[in-house]
Formats: C-alpha cells, sequence, structure tokens
C-alpha cells in the first residue's frame, strides 16, 4: 500500500528572496552621499595618469623608452614586458591606496572614497584586490569590451556601481563626512 499523499495545506519549502544581492541600497553605516559620476571619471583620468607615469618610469631603463607604445611586431617581447609591468603596477597602485585609505590620488583629489556596502566601513586590502582583478578578469575575457561596459555602468545604476563595485561590494562615496579608514 503506498502511503498517503501530504495534506493539501502544508506549503513547499522556498528559499528566502533576494532582496539585495550585491549590497544594501546604500551604505547604512554612513551618512556620506554617493560619489558623482563625473567625479568618478575625472579621478579615474588622473589615477590612469599616475599608473602610466609609474610604468614609464620602471619599463623605459629596462625595456626602452617606446616599448609602451611599440606597433611594430619585431618589439612584441619588450611590449609584452612593459605591459605586465603596467598590470603589476596598477594592481599594487590601487589595492594598496584603496586598502590603506580607500582612496587613490584621483578619488582623494576629487573628495571621493571606496567603502563596504553592508555599513560604509573601511574595506579590506583583500577586497581591494578583488576589485581591481575583477575589472582586469573582465577585460581580458572581453577584449576590452567589458572594461568599458564596467565604466559605463556607474551611468545608469542608480547607485552607482561600476561591475567591480557590485562584485566587491563596495560604494564610492563623497568624502567630507567621517573617515573610516582613521585609526584611533
Amino acid at each position: 500500500m503506498p502511503p498517503p499523499p501530504p495534506p493539501a495545506s502544508t506549503p513547499y519549502p522556498s528559499a528566502p528572496p533576494i532582496s539585495e544581492p550585491y549590497g544594501s541600497a546604500r551604505p547604512t553605516g554612513t551618512t556620506a552621499d554617493l560619489g558623482g559620476r563625473w567625479a568618478r571619471f575625472f579621478a579615474a583620468i588622473v589615477d590612469a595618469i599616475v599608473t602610466n607615469v609609474i610604468t614609464f618610469a620602471v619599463s623605459a631603463p629596462i625595456f626602452g623608452a617606446g616599448a609602451m607604445w611599440s606597433t611594430g611586431t619585431d618589439d612584441l617581447g619588450p611590449r609584452l614586458a612593459s605591459n605586465g609591468v603596467s598590470v603589476v603596477v596598477a594592481v599594487v597602485y590601487y589595492t594598496y591606496l584603496h586598502g590603506k585609505w580607500g582612496q587613490t590620488l584621483g578619488k582623494r583629489l576629487l573628495g571621493l572614497r571606496v567603502v563596504r556596502s553592508q555599513d560604509g566601513g573601511p574595506i579590506s586590502y583583500g577586497t581591494a584586490a578583488w576589485r581591481v582583478a575583477f575589472e582586469y578578469l573582465l577585460a581580458v575575457l572581453t577584449c576590452g569590451i567589458g572594461a568599458f561596459i564596467d565604466v559605463l555602468w556607474i551611468l545608469f545604476d542608480p547607485n552607482r556601481q561600476a561591475l567591480h563595485d557590485k562584485v566587491a561590494k563596495t560604494y564610492v562615496v563623497k568624502a567630507n563626512g567621517p573617515n573610516p579608514y582613521a585609526r584611533a
């Protein structure tokens, strides 16, 4: 004899609702406003200039002054090596400065800071590394198109988050409020 069917009033189990998969709607532990789209754009330009100057200063004596921009096929080795130096410089630059102060030089100049989306607190070095690693992985896997989409994402996102902010659960806020990175 088969077992009797379950009563009709027994509900099926369900997963809890996914309310905010990429962090809260706004940083709850801070009163800071979200950073402006144009401020983020100009901060990125400043940071690109800084990382390129550092890369040139390191690469030029080793691989030659034109290694970063050479277009000839005979210069492929120095060009790849110089690009590798560029990646290392950028990863170290963004990871260290975001993990230490929540600001790169460009963000500091334009009054911006990176914070955790959960509570508005400082991000760890691991989170800072994940932000920049995701950007580079997205760029490499999509031949640069993903990096372009990542940057454009803040134009349409209501929380002004780029894709790397969403996966790292961070926000870029105005730095005029209390500094969560200040060590007591």
